[in-house]
């Protein structure tokens, strides 16, 4: 599939994935609501829960966004034997890698979290979630790979069926586990994380089933698995290890956050937990547009069109800011009522709201400086994000440190601390596009044969 970067492709790929992730992030946001109405400490617990866990599952989102570049690539040069030998290497490399966090999460886990987080009771809820999420590990870890294969060769419908049927899924179960219904005793976050397990194994499930159903596996000559080579594991493995840096990087620094915000008070990490949720919420068309850009940039170097390239990226700039912005403005003018959906806890809600004008100022730079710096993946130099990345974070460790555990200050004003990050991402990001030297980092992701 050669694309041409128009408004039109862009928004055909992109749809697709944002719905998808919209309902992708209704797990999240069911799983905050369901114990926002169920316990506190569940409430509190589930945010750090959630990001430790992703933390290291995202090794495999960078396997799979590397080898989503060298699959655009290959798209755009009309080599579809290439593709399918991507595939099967990624999931090779995938399932090992399952193996060795399963691994991690039962035996190596419990001793960290007591070190790390302060309450008891959060230390325990914590570990009953990554212990129930553990089962899914192989399954999420593969619908990883099969959504870069999917979101590479620009074909995206089934990412918003698939999640659709997560979703429900989470739903349904989340309320029986988390609550006690039909039979079952009321199981908190032990719960949620059942219910999530199995949410995201029927993601992979309908992916799988589609694939097979679609005969891809023919048309790209995938799921032969007969011979491996170390130049094909290599060129996906050199492309990823800067992107698994970036994200280890960048959510080992959100997790500081709010650990940092745990020695605050319980009350503030609640608050900050729902908030969270918003923001991944809020961020959902700006995510999937960043998708996009990483294939279309990727897919029009592929076809040797260089000159096309920031053309096609400030199209999807466009479409993300303004996306991004409608929904901010609708979400500012209702936020009592969005709060509500998350926690009956007036006092939760009425101290939610000034952070949550604080993380709408970092919206307006998000929304931009985000499809910049996965457009910088597309073409391949990796790297560069992965250095940005840990300028930028040195800066938001540095400023938690400074204004959360030295000076302890108001809620607010520690959420600035996303602020400071997506201004100095947004800041280098444009610097590299302006500049023209992206043009010299290049990189070939060819496959051999």
């Amino acid at each position: 599939m050669q694309l041409k970067g128009t408004y039109k492709e862009i928004w055909q790929i992109s749809y697709p994935i944002i719905l998808g992730s919209l309902a992708h992030s209704i797990n999240q946001l069911i799983d905050t609501a369901y114990l926002g109405h169920s316990s506190k400490t569940a409430l509190e617990s589930i945010t750090l829960a959630g990001i430790y866990y992703f933390v290291f599952v995202f090794i495999a989102g960078g396997l799979a966004r590397g080898a989503q570049v060298i699959i655009a690539r290959h798209s755009g040069e009309n080599k579809p034997e290439l593709i399918g030998k991507s595939l099967d290497h990624l999931i090779m490399m995938a399932s090992v890698l399952s193996i060795f966090l399963m691994f991690f999460f039962r035996y190596v886990t419990p001793y960290i979290i007591p070190m790390v987080v302060k309450s008891t009771a959060i230390q325990q809820a914590v570990l009953e979630y990554i212990f129930m999420m553990n089962y899914a590990v192989f399954p999420v870890v593969l619908g990883f790979c099969f959504n870069g294969f999917y979101t590479g060769i620009g074909k995206t419908r089934i990412i918003t069926v698939a999640t659709v049927f997560m979703a429900i899924t989470n739903i349904i179960f989340g309320y029986i586990f988390i609550f006690g219904k039909m039979g079952f005793a009321p199981m908190g976050i032990k719960g949620a994380g059942i219910a999530t397990a199995i949410a995201d194994t029927v993601l992979f499930l309908v992916y799988l089933i589609y694939f097979v159903l679609s005969k891809h596996y023919k048309t790209y000559n995938a799921f032969v698995f007969k011979k491996f080579q170390a130049t094909t594991i290599w060129s996906i493995t050199h492309l990823s290890i800067p992107i698994i840096l970036q994200n280890l990087i960048g959510i080992g620094s959100w997790w500081y956050f709010f650990l940092s915000i745990e020695k605050l008070g319980e009350h503030e990490l609640a608050v900050s937990g729902i908030l969270k949720s918003l923001f991944v919420f809020i961020g959902i068309p700006v995510w999937s547009l960043a998708s996009t850009s990483n294939t279309v940039v990727s897919n029009i170097i592929g076809q040797n069109r260089i000159n096309d390239v920031v053309p096609a990226l400030k199209k999807v700039i466009a479409l993300s800011v303004g996306i991004s912005m409608g929904i901010n403005v609708i979400i500012m003018l209702f936020p009592h009522q969005i709060f509500s959906i998350f926690t009956n806890d007036a006092t939760i809600i009425a101290d939610a709201i000034q952070p949550f004008y604080t993380l709408m100022i970092a919206l307006l730079f998000f929304s931009s400086a985000m499809i910049m710096n996965f457009g910088i993946t597309g073409t391949g130099a990796t790297f560069v994000p992965t250095i940005v990345e840990i300028f930028c974070c040195i800066f938001y460790v540095a400023y938690c440190y400074y204004f959360i555990h030295l000076r302890e200050s108001a809620l607010y004003i520690a959420w600035g601390c996303e602020v400071v990050y997506w201004t100095t991402l947004l800041l280098f990001t444009s610097a590299y596009w302006t500049s023209g030297i992206w043009r010299k980092y290049i990189k070939n992701v060819d496959t051999p044969n």
